[in-house]
């Protein structure tokens, strides 16, 4: 089985769970919403929402990259709401986030910044004024550093599916999946070892994961209390599911919930023969 079908239906079985109430022969009908304006967490989430619908759902998108209407596919353009930021110096973006705790500390701005974004688009705003839980079976959304969509889900009341476009962000574990990896055997995201396998690898890990956890804490809770927005006042909503871009092949053994669903390799294309060349 190809691993692009295996990962389709992996999607539809996942799906049908947490759409308990839809009966297995029809299709849902998908919220989906966009909350970086990156190409590659774009590329991400649109590879399974592609994979819905081929499998015969129904989506309706807000994305700051529109690709354009298809059957069961309806896109609402959010490009003007984010800096789109394409084409960057790679060397330039390495050098800017080589160290952990400056990409950290730097981090709360940007989040902060998508939140407002996200939140203040009118179109979104009125879905949210509506009954959308009638015309919605659940919500599909990237999370964040801070939880701003928790804020989405209630007032939509739908049940929340979360796409993550990397590995687990390890600062914000806990609070996505109720669980919290031992740093002394599991590498932080930001960590530059694939396996703590030393004392000092470990104490390191340890120290990045700490410092990671409090200051996003810290940066929340100053923003909550000098500039606080209604979505900072929402009660968590906790996912049902996690879709996340991660593979076990690429992923060394660690303990996993059972809500979230390693999808890497949804939105690799099927290969192709390499064609003959001649030698005339």
């Amino acid at each position: 089985m190809k691993r692009s079908t295996a990962v389709s239906l992996s999607l539809y079985s996942w799906l049908s769970v947490v759409s308990w109430t839809i009966p297995v022969d029809e299709a849902a009908r998908i919220l989906a919403v966009e909350t970086v304006a990156a190409k590659s967490h774009w590329y991400f989430m649109s590879s399974v929402l592609r994979s819905l619908t081929d499998a015969g759902h129904t989506v309706t998108v807000f994305t700051p990259f529109p690709d354009g209407d298809r059957v069961d596919y309806t896109e609402v353009d959010t490009s003007r709401d984010f800096p789109m930021k394409l084409e960057l110096d790679v060397m330039a973006m390495i050098q800017e986030a080589r160290d952990p705790f400056m990409l950290l500390n730097a981090m709360s701005g940007g989040i902060r910044f998508y939140c407002d974004a996200v939140h203040g688009n009118q179109k979104l705003a009125d879905v949210m004024a509506s009954e959308a839980c009638d015309r919605y079976d659940l919500l599909l959304i990237e999370p964040l550093a801070f939880d701003c969509v928790s804020y989405l889900a209630a007032s939509l009341g739908l049940p929340v599916i979360y796409s993550i476009p990397s590995p687990m962000m390890t600062f914000a574990e806990r609070r996505l999946t109720g669980h919290l990896s031992n740093p002394a055997c599991v590498s932080n995201m930001l960590a530059s070892h694939a396996v703590p396998g030393t004392f000092v690898q470990r104490l390191t890990n340890t120290v990045l994961l700490t410092y990671s956890i409090a200051r996003t804490k810290y940066d929340q809770l100053v923003t909550f209390f000098t500039d606080p927005r209604p979505y900072d006042l929402s009660p968590t909503v906790n996912p049902s599911i996690i879709f996340q871009n991660s593979h076990y092949v690429t992923e060394s053994p660690r303990p996993v919930t059972p809500n979230v669903v390693y999808v890497g390799g949804v939105h690799l294309k099927p290969a192709k023969t390499i064609p003959e060349v001649s030698d005339g």
